[in-house]
């Protein structure tokens, strides 16, 4: 046999030990585009049944704090579905019953569908004999009253100031005895006119019903830093913080933080600072307080934890 002979063998026997290897290594890319393409096309899948197991649930909670639970469970099922697939690229997701802890929380499960029924449709991997993969997902929401965090205005209340029916008022900030709280404590704070500490830099106070005892700022002006906020909180609603006890006087003066309430600020005037004040009601000369009304609301804020009494003011979050 000549050297090209054997040459010529080796060289066929060599080409299909190529060929052999390139068909594994084949199957073997095609298993990794399979992870590659199919993992991220989960992932993406999960992602979308997240948005919309959190959306059904924060919509099913908004709907229960502003309405109560026994009328936004009777459309809660409804809701979550709806939400679930408005959040699908594909518009396609289903949910389970939601289901309702106590009185104050609810629970939405999404699970992926597609055009042939339950599952997320597998791309490459269906090549192995998997066609679906069940995907889902779990959100859970809660409603009540706020019980701490961060006011926009560090201005404190006396609880018998506080009234849902009393339509648009005037709020005083040093009161006047004629107001008189549950246990008596009343309203007016010798050198004090309801301003709180502000955190600093701000114009806001953060308070927790864990410690409500509250420093009292001494004057009549508004802080500093407050007077761009007032101006930029007219017709919006605010949460103030209303107390039920006040003790000392001046710089040494506290109060004790009840709770939090909603209240839709129209006007207010202070010294060298006043806007819608001259109306009726009107807060001008030695008057110095805000006008607006207590309401019902409800926030999506997520700088309030809940657990305070309720004093119309709700707010809705993600605990889960």
């Amino acid at each position: 046999m000549s050297d090209r002979q054997c040459n010529t063998r080796t060289n066929d026997r060599e080409r299909g030990a190529v060929a052999v290897i390139s068909a594994l290594l084949l199957v073997v890319l095609l298993g990794c585009a399979a992870i590659a393409v199919d993992v991220g096309m989960l992932y993406s899948e999960r992602a979308q049944l997240q948005n919309g197991a959190d959306a059904g649930a924060m919509a099913i909670a908004q709907d229960c704090a502003a309405n109560g639970t026994a009328t936004c469970q009777s459309r809660g099922a409804s809701s979550a579905l709806a939400l679930a697939k408005q959040n699908n690229l594909q518009n396609l997701a289903a949910t389970n019953t939601p289901t309702f802890a106590g009185s104050n929380s609810v629970t939405v499960v999404t699970k992926a569908m597609n055009h042939s029924g339950p599952g997320a449709a597998t791309f490459f991997a269906n090549v192995f004999g998997i066609s679906t993969v069940n995907v889902g997902a779990t959100a859970s929401a809660g409603w009540g009253s706020p019980y701490a965090g961060t006011v926009a205005l560090p201005l404190a209340f006396s609880e018998c100031q506080f009234d849902l029916t009393a339509g648009v008022q005037v709020l005083q900030i040093q009161g006047g005895p004629s107001c008189v709280s549950s246990n008596g404590s009343g309203h007016t704070l010798p050198g004090g006119f309801g301003w709180i500490d502000s955190d600093p830099g701000v114009c806001g106070a953060t308070i927790t019903l864990a410690h409500p005892q509250v420093s009292s700022k001494s004057g009549v002006s508004e802080p500093t830093l407050c007077s761009s906020v007032f101006d930029s909180l007219i017709d919006q609603t605010v949460l103030l913080p209303v107390y039920d006890d006040k003790g000392g006087n001046g710089t040494n003066g506290w109060f004790h933080i009840k709770g939090f309430a909603a209240f839709k600020l129209s006007g207010f005037n202070f010294p060298g600072h006043s806007a819608n004040n001259t109306g009726t009601p009107g807060c001008s000369g030695n008057c110095k307080g805000i006008i607006g009304s207590f309401v019902k609301y409800v926030t999506l804020d997520s700088g309030f934890t809940l657990g305070g009494p309720d004093l119309g003011g709700r707010i809705v979050a993600l605990t889960n």
